[in-house]
Parts: C-alpha cells; structure tokens; sequence
C-alpha cells in the first residue's frame, strides 16, 4: 500500500496544472482543483508561465519552467497532465515488456518479464500488488487498456482499483483459502482508501482516510483495533498490508500478523492499564467503602510503591 509521507495522495483530484497557474508564494486557502478534463492552449500556459516568474523572481527561475512543461503537455490534447503522463509511463512499461519477451529463451525468464511489467503498470497507478501469478498478465493488458481510455484523474483510480481487484482474484486460485480471504481483505481496504483519497478535499480528510485504513488492516487480521488515532500506527498497518499481500502459505500470513502485533504494541503500549499507585489504591479503597478511613489507611501502610 502506498500511503507515504505517513500516506500516500493517489491520484488526489488536485491536477499539476494548479501549479501552473498558482504562483509559489500566493496566500489563502488552499482550494480544490477539478481533476476533470480543462481546456487549456499553449498561450495560456506562456502566460501562466510569465506571471509565475513575475510573482515569484527569486525561486521562479527553478519552479515556473518545470510548471509550464506541464501545462504543455495537458494542452496538447486537453487531457490532464497525470493522464497524459501514465499513458506514456504504461507504454513504456509495455514496450520493456515485449523486449524482455522477446529476448527470454526460458520460462523463468518470461515469467520474470511478466512480473516486471506488472510491477511496472502497478507503480504508476501507485498501488501494491499481491504475489503475481499466471492470470496476472490479463490484468495488466486490462489496466494498460483503461490507462490508455482515461479522460480524467478519477478514471486512473478506477484503474487502479480494478487492477488491484483483478490481481487478487488470480492469487486467490493458487494460494490456501484462510490465505486468499486475508489477501482479499487487506485489498478491500486499500481500494477504499484508493477512492477515499481520490475523494479528499483536504489534507485533514486524507488523514481520515488513511486511519480508517489502518483500522480496516488491522481488522482484517483478526485483531482488535488499537484505542489509538496515532499517525504512526498507520506505518505499522501499511507493512503488515504489504506483507500479506505478498504472502503465500499460512506461515507467511501468521508472521505478518505477528509484525504487526509488535509494531503497533511498541507505538502504542500495551493494551492492559498500568497498576495504581499506592495513592490510587487508597482513592478506590475509600470509594468502595466510604468513610472507612481507617481501614485504607491501614492498607496504604501496607502498600509498595
């Protein structure tokens, strides 16, 4: 699961053409960009680029050349720059492919190149695969096809989701069924979160999503959630995600959850409340016989710090 800083923004709706048109240093609100399909020329994006350098003579010269190649690139053919850029990225992950199938003159080898073709697709849509197996290679041609038909930044979630979706139905056939219904757990989780963060208008909703990932993770190993919001248990449910997806026996499975049980205990405590002090123990003494001073006090007289 890509969740990185803490988490990870997949395919937030915020298109690289914002940068273009937002100078550096500007004030206020953060506010939402549409992630759908602008309409935009290349004399917008010279003029976008002009008043980032105005705005900003100091950083502009390192920032606004960078902006304005991405404004290009959405105004040659009035998709967002994402899009145009995961095209191109997939693509190229094809092209590798069909070299690396080409020049394999053993199975190992092909089924070496399928891998790194489906690794390749699965990191431009951000997301972490399960074990890749043979009917992995229909879900990729699928994804590289939905890629390549995706007119805004929401359809590359979409891509991602059934990419994801896809490769965990092919790994469920080959591995044991408390294994596969794990797999698929853990998957359904991050597809939320996928979605939920595409959805995210501001970096206080993408916490919440990526919390409520990490109490869905952490169900889907059949353990109990901790009575915690700490961001870095999210740390600890993103590699025990990582780790089952990539399991194959029970063994494999039991030692994610074993991880993740001690990750979360270390950032966290333990679950059991600490013993009370000696002043406690008199309080709750006398709460369970009031006014009986004499006999908590005698049991304070008793008690080791």
């Amino acid at each position: 699961m890509n969740h990185a800083p803490i988490f990870s923004f997949v395919f937030v709706g915020t298109s690289l053409l914002a940068g273009c048109a937002t100078a550096v240093d500007q004030q206020g609100p953060p506010e939402k960009v549409s992630a759908s399909t602008q309409s935009v020329t290349l004399a917008d994006c010279a003029t976008q680029r002009d008043a980032c350098l105005a705005n900003n003579p100091l950083f502009g010269v390192f920032v606004c050349p960078a902006q304005y190649t991405q404004c290009t690139l959405t105004a040659s053919n009035g998709l967002p720059a994402q899009v145009n850029q995961a095209v191109t990225d997939a693509a190229a992950c094809a092209s590798t492919a069909r070299r690396c199938a080409v020049e394999a003159r053993t199975a190992a080898q092909r089924v070496s190149c399928a891998t790194t073709q489906a690794e390749c697709i699965a990191s431009i849509l951000q997301i972490n695969l399960p074990s890749v197996v043979t009917g992995t290679a229909t879900c990729v041609t699928d994804s590289i096809t939905c890629i390549n038909n995706a007119e805004q930044v929401s359809d590359l979630t979409t891509c991602a989701n059934n990419l994801q979706s896809c490769a965990v139905t092919q790994v469920q056939t080959v591995v044991p069924p408390a294994v596969g219904k794990v797999i698929g757990s853990v998957s359904s989780c991050q597809t939320t979160l996928n979605s939920c963060i595409a959805a995210a208008a501001t970096p206080a909703d993408v916490t919440a999503c990526s919390l409520n990932d990490a109490t869905c993770v952490v169900g889907s190993f059949g353990l109990t959630p901790p009575n915690s919001t700490a961001s870095a248990v999210i740390k600890c449910t993103d590699d025990a995600a990582n780790c089952a997806l990539q399991a194959t026996t029970q063994g494999m499975l039991d030692l994610c959850r074993r991880r993740l049980t001690g990750c979360v205990s270390e950032l966290v405590g333990p679950t059991t409340p600490p013993p009370m002090t000696c002043a406690q123990k008199w309080t709750a003494c006398l709460a369970a016989n009031p006014l009986n001073f004499a006999t908590c006090d005698a049991q304070l007289l008793t008690c080791t710090p």
